[in-house]
């Protein structure tokens, strides 16, 4: 059902049934090539519009379809005279930690992809684990959330609900650079409200209709995953740094749960809890929990669009960037209830 259909000699199979299908249905033998090869489909079905004789041969054989579509960009173009960011961006490597309990400031991120280094930031003395401001990339306009130790907490929460509506107001794509463990809980912090405050900065980010470009730094875990626009939130695109790690909470935070509740349960049956099942127990899960919040796990499962070299952030982002605006950039102007 596509416009145009490349095919690569050799690889590339299309069949209503396969030569076993073919064989019980009606005990025909047939084999691949001549039921459904791409040289068939080139020269006898005629579903083929072009055979290439490799992949290259298909991307250059892609490339010479779109260039022949009369596309018409919807949205603003770059900005002329876009420069280079004043660090290099070979020192990415350097900045985080394969151990994501050494904290890295986002600036360090920042002034190694964004245009000549310069960065505007909004609030950099309030809510100061979450960094927002403006800057461009490659020309192109940004709105930029970053995380900088880690925890959200209610100022933060605050802060990224008012950035992010600023950034519609002025229909301008939005950037979250994820290093969350998530919002702040306990006793105190629940009096205060993290609740509504963080539902604020999840409303807007679910709310909000400018393109979202996600990248995982670090730790993206619970609720500031949704906060900084996690896969569930819809990101036009979203890349990890090989780094990263995604999941519901840590390893020894989720097995450290189910050993509490396992543990209330047994007393509130009378039953004695037996501690050697529960220390293997909590082995286990964190072993799981480690291997399947791993960034080549997580890409494998298609939770993100590619696991992406640090080097190479600004331009992935300035390539995603040129995509979200082939179509019009358009803020949303109206807000459901903020509960205050």
């Amino acid at each position: 059902m596509s416009d145009y259909i490349v095919m690569i000699e050799g690889r590339s199979k299309v069949f209503l049934g396969g030569p076993p299908l073919v064989k019980m249905a009606t005990g025909e033998e047939s084999d691949d090539e001549s039921l459904g090869g791409a040289s068939m489909h080139a020269r006898v079905s005629g579903l083929a519009d072009y055979l290439a004789a490799d992949e290259l041969d298909a991307l250059r054989l892609g490339r010479q379809v779109v260039r022949r579509l009369n596309h018409r960009r919807q949205g603003s173009a770059p900005r002329q005279g876009a420069r280079a960011p004043l660090y290099d961006p070979d020192q990415l490597l350097g900045v985080a930690s394969a151990d994501q309990r050494i904290p890295f400031d986002p600036r360090d991120v920042l002034a190694r992809v964004v245009d000549g280094s310069e960065f505007d930031e909004f609030k950099p003395l309030y809510g100061s684990s979450l960094v927002t401001g403006f800057a461009e990339i490659h020309g192109y306009p940004v709105g930029i959330l970053a995380n900088h130790h880690g925890v959200l907490f209610n100022e933060e929460a605050e802060k990224g609900a008012q950035f992010i509506q600023l950034a519609n107001q002025i229909d301008t794509p939005l950037v979250f650079l994820q290093n969350t463990t998530g919002f702040m809980v306990g006793k105190d912090y629940e009096q205060r409200g993290i609740v509504k405050d963080g539902a604020k900065m999840i409303n807007a980010v679910t709310n909000s209709t400018v393109p979202h470009l996600t990248v995982h730094l670090a730790a993206s875990y619970g609720a500031g995953n949704y906060g900084m626009c996690g896969r569930a939130f819809g990101p036009r695109f979203l890349f990890a740094w090989p780094n990263a790690t995604t999941a519901v909470m840590g390893p020894a935070q989720l097995a450290g749960v189910l050993s509490i509740v396992a543990r209330q349960s047994a007393a509130s049956m009378g039953k004695p809890f037996d501690e050697d099942a529960d220390e293997a127990m909590r082995r286990s899960v964190e072993a799981q929990i480690e291997r399947e919040s791993e960034a080549l796990f997580m890409t494998g499962k298609l939770y993100d669009d590619g696991i992406i070299d640090p080097r190479d952030t600004r331009t992935v982002l300035g390539m995603a960037l040129s995509a979200v605006h082939h179509t019009p950039v358009s803020g949303r102007r109206g807000w459901g209830v903020f509960r205050m």
